[in-house]
């Protein structure tokens, strides 16, 4: 029988990269440029990747095997067939190996996220970008050396993991209990309380925190540890998988560890430093996938607004539809801009090391405001996507509920909205963040010619910082520390949004921006109906590609 995948989902067959005409314009504006080899993963996601997932999620949920037939422990997590050649398709595609092994830069990857942002498959390929994001930059040791070779496999690439919240302590790792002990020039961990190990039961190996003395964070070090020990032994075991109420392709396991064998990675005393930069990396992977699972559900939203009649006429051509999916395509074009402004401010620090220098710090404080603003967006942009589709919307026959489902965890993952807010603030308040950011923010503005647009930009600019000096002379700062993070990340995607008018001069880009403000800045007050356009939305249209 024909595959009918394309009767419940619209989507089928659209180029989530060649057709996404916002992303193409947001690239060109950042100077990235084409990638090779992204349009065929585009075109991959849309025609397979979506409905082996949604498959995957309702009838293939990972399952763990703790023995073999012979009695031998293995902790093997068994996967659907068709998951697995997932993995592999978007391994050969080059989502991990092209950036770590400098064939591309780190966009390569991020990119890929943005495009495949299925949270639970990617969550798979964004660990293991990590695992060798930290392997490639602080692993010096020969054994490190070829633990890489592995991960740039092109035929059977190793897969990793990031095991570093405890039971006890979530996102404060000051609180793990895990230990590591040298002995004879060789490094063992014990402990059985890493409770937030995704990929267990995948990684090949793992990025592990563990304290090497008695302390909080400062006594935190970093090891590579690989699931098969030296003896050909499990290194470390699994004692269950969690049940999600999204992201279900990627196992999340509770592990524990009784004398593995670890790698120590770089110097013991920057663990904690080489931690956070390795979770930056995950975290800019969160705010991309969070903005392309937006899109997904945006773009079926308008499919299906396009085709489904009510009261005589589309949906489409209701002019309060036309309001909601206009008001919502700025606000994603906002969030997507500045997700990938940050991934293009970190990609450039690359280099950058303990004791990092300013440009570090500011992608780091650009990238905990993005990753909040992706999540925010995503979560609501989902949830109304569903609405758009009525009751249908709620049922899980159709992947349209899964989007949400999977969208909620985009602001818990890599520290939640709280945590991301906490660790913006400490940027400002030792790095100086918030001078480099107003004084990048200036020079974006001086750049405007248009009078008009100039003026409210400056309107933004005089809100934004008379709330972030009230918040941080209130004494108060970290109880106004989130809404301080939506005010600049606000503030931000204005500018960058004006920004790229000048340069594109395009009237849609105009009109984006002119709607995204006074959705920000004039919220009390009536919209003129003249700036919910159809030109904003109507390249979502399959008609433009058929």
């Amino acid at each position: 029988m024909k595959d009918q995948f394309e009767k419940i989902f619209r989507g089928k067959d659209l180029n989530y990269y060649s057709d996404d005409l916002p992303l193409i314009s947001f690239l060109s504006y950042l100077k990235i440029g084409n990638k090779k080899g992204m349009e065929e993963l585009g075109k991959y996601v849309s025609s397979e990747l979506i409905e082996i997932m949604d498959f995957v999620d309702h009838k293939g949920k990972p399952e763990l095997i703790t023995w073999d037939l012979d009695g031998k422990r293995i902790d093997y997590v068994r996967l659907s067939p068709e998951h697995r050649k997932a993995l592999d398709r978007l391994q050969q595609l080059g989502v991990v190996r092209k950036s770590a092994s400098g064939e591309d830069d780190w966009l390569y990857h991020y990119i890929s996220g943005y495009v495949i942002s299925d949270s639970g498959i990617f969550c798979t390929l964004t660990l293991t970008a990590q695992t060798a994001y930290g392997i490639k930059k602080y692993g010096n040791s020969s054994e490190m050396k070829e633990f890489l070779i592995k991960y740039l496999d092109e035929k059977e690439p190793w897969y990793g993991a990031t095991y570093y919240s405890e039971t006890q302590g979530g996102s404060d790792l000051g609180a793990n209990n895990t230990m590591a002990v040298n002995e004879d020039g060789k490094w063992y961990l014990t402990g059985s309380d890493k409770y937030f190990a995704s990929d267990a039961g995948i990684a090949d190996g793992a990025i592990v925190t563990a304290k090497y003395k008695e302390g909080g964070v400062r006594s935190l070090a970093l090891f590579f540890v690989p699931s098969i020990n030296t003896k050909g032994g499990l290194n470390y075991q699994i004692r269950r998988l969690k049940n999600k109420m999204g992201t279900i392709a990627v196992p999340s396991g509770e592990v524990e560890m009784n004398k593995s064998e670890a790698y120590l990675i770089g110097e013991k005393e920057n663990g904690i430093y080489y931690a956070m930069e390795i979770l930056t990396v995950s975290r800019i992977d969160d705010a991309l996938a969070a903005v392309g699972i937006a899109r997904k559900a945006l773009w079926e939203a308008y499919l299906h607004a396009e085709r489904r009649s009510s009261f005589g006429k589309k949906l489409i051509e209701h002019p309060l539809m036309i309001r909601d999916l206009t008001t919502m395509e700025v606000e994603l074009e906002g969030a997507t801009l500045i997700s990938l402004y940050a991934a293009k401010l970190f990609n450039d620090v690359y280099d950058s090391k303990p004791p990092y220098d300013n440009n570090y710090n500011y992608a780091r404080f650009i990238s905990h405001i993005a990753k909040n603003m992706a999540a925010w967006t995503s979560d609501h942009i989902t949830q109304y996507s569903m609405e758009i589709f009525g009751g249908i919307g709620f049922f899980e026959e159709f992947p349209v509920a899964k989007f949400h489902r999977d969208a909620l965890v985009t602001s818990i993952w890599e520290g939640t909205s709280n945590i991301q807010s906490l660790d913006m603030l400490e940027a400002i308040m030792k790095k100086n963040a918030a001078e480099m950011f107003f004084n990048k923010m200036e020079k974006l503005i001086e750049n405007i010619k248009d009078k008009e647009v100039k003026e409210k930009i400056k309107i933004a600019q005089e809100k934004t910082i008379r709330y972030f000096e009230d918040a941080i002379k209130s004494g108060y700062a970290e109880c106004h520390s989130k809404e301080l993070l939506r005010k600049l990340g606000e503030f931000c995607e204005i500018c960058l949004m004006y920004d790229l008018y000048e340069n594109s001069k395009k009237d849609r880009d105009l009109h984006v921006a002119n709607l995204l403000f006074t959705t920000l800045y004039r919220k009390d007050e009536v919209i003129e109906t003249s700036l919910f356009k159809m030109d904003i939305i109507d390249w979502m249209s399959k008609k433009q590609y058929s």
